[in-house]
């Protein structure tokens, strides 16, 4: 029992879709009596073809594929144009991707091919495709946050990192939790707080017996430029302390027995 309504778009030929149908498909229609049966014999056959080209892709990325967002630079470029455009598009299509345009193809094998001294990156859409050590990896957007700063009470904080990131929880007990993070506490009257900059201060880390530049540090654990960036930085006053999930530095790690202020970083 419903009554039929009309759309009023329905005949405003400045949307494509109208135009198409009220003045393209009647003429085409006119022309050749069997137009539709044509189109359709040949949406078919273009999704024949996509289906073996995904196929294809498939093939191509389980040979590629380092990791989910990771990609093997050396088995990439083994590959021929077509299928490096081809494998390109189904790999960024599984992560619900903008497709990126010719030239940002071409722009991506051609990067590839920079020396090895080199981190090139390449805007795909809205996110970035990043050469290190031998991988193309793929990320998201990261937003700078080089000025990010807040204090912390070691008694109990919930700190929420930028950028999605997480939190770190700190607190100071006596607990033995394996999952827990032990750090020295602070003298009285040290300002505690975690920054994601720096000015690349000499830290001696858990894991070296001599010290060396932060920078060089981050290197040696082949830690990528983009996520030495996010990494979060604990200092009492302007004395690097820890990169929270990498390291801390020799001077702040504690035996069991100690009181300590522990940290825990939710991702």
């Amino acid at each position: 029992q419903l009554s039929w309504v009309e759309d009023e778009s329905n005949t405003d030929t400045c949307f494509d879709r109208n135009f198409i149908r009220q003045n393209i498909i009647p003429l085409m229609r006119e022309r050749w009596p069997s137009i539709n049966n044509t189109i359709n014999r040949s949406a078919s056959h273009c999704f024949a073809a996509q289906e073996l080209l995904d196929e294809l892709a498939e093939q191509d990325l389980s040979q590629c594929q380092a990791s989910d967002n990771c990609l093997y630079v050396k088995a990439l470029t083994d590959l021929s144009d077509a299928r490096f455009n081809n494998l390109i598009r189904f790999f960024l299509n599984q992560h619900h991707c903008l497709m990126p345009s010719t030239e940002q193809l071409k722009q991506v094998r051609l990067q590839l091919m920079a020396n090895d001294d080199k981190n090139p990156v390449v805007k795909v859409a809205e996110h970035f495709f990043r050469r290190f050590k031998g991988m193309l990896f793929l990320t998201p957007e990261y937003k700078d946050i080089s000025g990010w700063k807040a204090s912390v009470d070691i008694d109990g904080s919930v700190i929420t990192l930028p950028d999605n990131l997480g939190t770190l929880v700190f607190s100071q007990n006596n607990s033995n939790d394996d999952q827990l993070i032990r750090i020295s506490l602070p003298r009285e009257q040290q300002q505690v707080s975690i920054r994601f900059s720096h000015d690349n201060p000499k830290c001696l880390p858990d894991f070296r017996q001599r010290t060396r530049s932060l920078k060089k540090v981050l290197q040696e654990l082949d830690i990528p430029p983009w996520q030495r960036k996010r990494i979060p930085f604990l200092f009492y006053d302007n004395e690097l302390v820890a990169a929270i999930g990498q390291f801390i530095c020799q001077p702040f790690i504690v035996n069991d027995t100690e009181l300590a202020m522990h940290v825990s970083q939710n991702l």
